[in-house]
């Protein structure tokens, strides 16, 4: 094949061409080339390709060199001191992997540092020396947050200063520049409870749409998302009619108990004896045997949202929704606001309220439970009415 003689070397080199050699599309030899797999901090791989003309001994030779070259930078890295001069994006770098990467906090909340740090702070501040940061340029920053979540806007403005406090600590800086910045005009996001004719797009969706049981749960069960994603069918005790959340995002709401309504009882009954998956109650609609992750979970809720919108007449333009006919705000969580109004309406008590939601904190609980709904209001009216008379019937008897 490569017009070598049979036996000895000339074999080994046909071997190693075989197993090494990197071709054009004509078949004509190019070069031997070798690759090398690293895992690193955060759990990915860096490739190491190396590539020689002369023999496979030289590219495994230069294999080698990239190899150490890569361990002794690694080394550096990791034996790199902050000091005032340094690239502010490096120290936030640093800042999320020492303090954030491996702390005693939920992976959620590690997203959202990871999302402050990695997507917001360093993109705006990559070319500024940590020494050289103003406190105009943090407001600046901020101001970027103008007309946005006023949470989202708080978060970022948290983030920031303690990544300035740690520098402080370290003695890179005297002075924190994020520490008196304000926030800009921002929009304070309030959760509301689904309206009625959202409802029934809910319920009529369900009956068909494969994310139908998925969304139904997180109705009747006020489930979170992240709770949803990690729902394994142990949990389910259909004998006793109850869910018992395994692991949830907050302590408080792990292990809780919340009993499962006959009409989804139904529903994950026929959802578990499709037997798709034996593991997980929700899975990946392209992939059953893998369990929802974020981007899975978004897809689904995304497609769901699609079919209510048409089903209420949504005008398509070659398969694209172009005029929507859903409120802006309709998104996953309002199905656990629902849930929390629903227990409001049915009379059940703010404490066991709390304990059904999984809140740390009466105090959450009751936020949502002050946004009256108006059957609620009507039933406490006439409370106040029919007591109002029975007193005054009382007084004049008397």
């Amino acid at each position: 094949m490569f017009g070598l003689p049979e036996g000895g070397k000339g074999v080994k080199t046909m071997a190693e061409k075989k197993k090494y050699g990197l071709y054009d599309k004509d078949g004509k030899f190019i070069c031997f080339r070798m690759t090398k797999r690293i895992k690193n901090e955060r759990g990915k791989y860096d490739v190491l390709t190396a590539r020689s003309k002369k023999s496979v001994l030289d590219c495994r030779k230069k294999l080698d060199a990239m190899i150490a070259d890569y361990a002794k930078y690694k080394d550096e890295e990791k034996n790199k001191k902050p000091h005032s001069e340094m690239m502010f994006a490096d120290y936030c770098d640093q800042w999320y992997k020492l303090n954030i990467q491996f702390a005693d906090i939920s992976d959620v909340g590690k997203d959202d540092y990871r999302c402050y740090v990695y997507t917001n702070i360093i993109p705006y501040f990559k070319d500024f020396r940590m020494c050289d940061i103003t406190e105009d340029d943090c407001q600046r920053f901020m101001n970027t947050y103008v007309g946005k979540s006023k949470a989202y806007a708080s978060k970022n403005r948290m983030t920031l200063r303690r990544i300035f406090r740690k520098a402080i600590k370290q003695h890179l800086i005297t002075d924190n520049p994020a520490e008196d910045v304000v926030l800009p005009k921002t929009v304070k996001g309030e959760r509301r409870p689904i309206t009625d004719d959202e409802r029934a797009l809910i319920l009529e969706v369900a009956k068909t749409h494969y994310a139908g049981p998925m969304i139904l749960t997180m109705l009747y069960c006020g489930l979170r998302p992240v709770e949803i994603r990690r729902m394994k069918w142990s949990w389910v005790d259909f004998d006793k009619n109850i869910i018992r959340v395994g692991q949830s995002k907050t302590d408080a709401g792990t292990g809780r108990i919340i009993p499962i309504p006959p009409q989804l009882r139904a529903v994950l009954l026929r959802h578990k004896m499709k037997r798709v998956n034996e593991f997980w109650v929700f899975y990946k609609h392209t992939k059953p045997s893998e369990g929802l992750d974020e981007n899975s979970f978004r897809h689904a809720w995304l497609n769901f949202k699609r079919e209510m919108d048409i089903l209420n007449g949504a005008r398509v333009y070659r398969n694209q929704i172009v005029h929507s006919t859903l409120s802006d705000d309709l998104c996953p969580y309002l199905l656990r606001h629902t849930f929390c109004t629903d227990c409001q309406a049915a009379g059940v008590p703010l404490n066991v309220a709390k304990e059904l939601m999984g809140h740390k904190d009466v105090s959450i609980t009751a936020k949502i439970y002050t946004h009256m709904v108006d059957d609620v209001f009507e039933q406490n009216r006439q409370r106040l009415e029919d007591y109002a008379r029975q007193k005054n019937e009382s007084v004049q008897l008397a």
